[in-house]
């Protein structure tokens, strides 16, 4: 058996250090702090919930009262005891608010309390040490330019070629791909003739009704629908 710091306080030689005796009621004392803030937490919201309570029920009661005052004469005695009750919540409701707010005080005082514990924790003696800010590598990353060449706008709508092709429409000024109409021109007409002149007279001289390259192409504007260029075969 040896004694506690000093203190007439005997307690058991179970081979722990000063350091882990005070660690220890730290802690116990800790323990006790959280175990009075909860119970000053569930009593608070009990009296918010009778308050609440109560300030229903007076509620109540005034419309009652209000309600009988407009009434026939004899509700007079109802009406004071009405008035009677109303008073009695009164004053519960005013004894609910002192006893919160002492627990509020309460409450207060113990997390700080804590607050300055945790403060005289670290000791004049027991600096600690400032860290080292730690430059980290900036690393930036590039995305790789696409594969696919971006379009070319052509603003000489006599440059257009046979296929749509992004340029500036004249008449609404929007950058646009242009919608291509292919029709019958006059070459069409002279590659069927000049077929007939050669035989080709089973089907094979309605050919060039078929394709685009003895049609004339037109460049018209998706938004306007204006027509824009139109390439000439001949």
């Amino acid at each position: 058996m040896s004694l506690f710091s000093g203190l007439n306080i005997p307690v058991q030689d179970n081979g722990w250090s000063w350091e882990q005796l005070k660690k220890r009621a730290s802690t116990m004392t800790s323990y006790s702090e959280v175990s009075e803030l909860e119970r000053i937490s569930t009593e608070m919201n009990n009296i918010s919930l009778k308050r609440d309570q109560l300030q229903e029920r007076k509620k109540m009661l005034s419309i009652l009262q209000e309600f009988k005052s407009h009434a026939v004469c004899g509700g007079q005695v109802e009406g004071a005891s009405d008035q009677h009750e109303i008073d009695s919540i009164d004053d519960e409701l005013n004894q609910l608010s002192d006893k919160q707010a002492v627990l509020q005080r309460c409450q207060e005082k113990i997390v700080n309390a804590q607050s300055h514990k945790k403060v005289s924790i670290i000791t004049p003696s027991q600096k600690v040490p400032a860290k080292t800010p730690v430059c980290e590598p900036s690393v930036f990353f590039i995305e790789a330019p696409p594969s696919v060449p971006a379009p070319t706008v052509i603003l000489d709508k006599e440059n257009l070629p046979a296929w749509p092709s992004k340029t500036q429409c004249p008449e609404c000024r929007q950058f646009i791909t242009t919608e291509i109409v292919s029709s019958v021109s006059s070459v069409t007409w002279l590659v069927c003739l000049m077929t007939s002149l050669l035989g080709c007279v089973a089907g094979c001289c309605l050919i060039p009704f078929c394709m685009d390259n003895f049609k004339d192409i037109s460049h018209t504007c998706p938004r306007c629908r204006t027509s824009i260029h139109t390439i000439k075969r001949f």
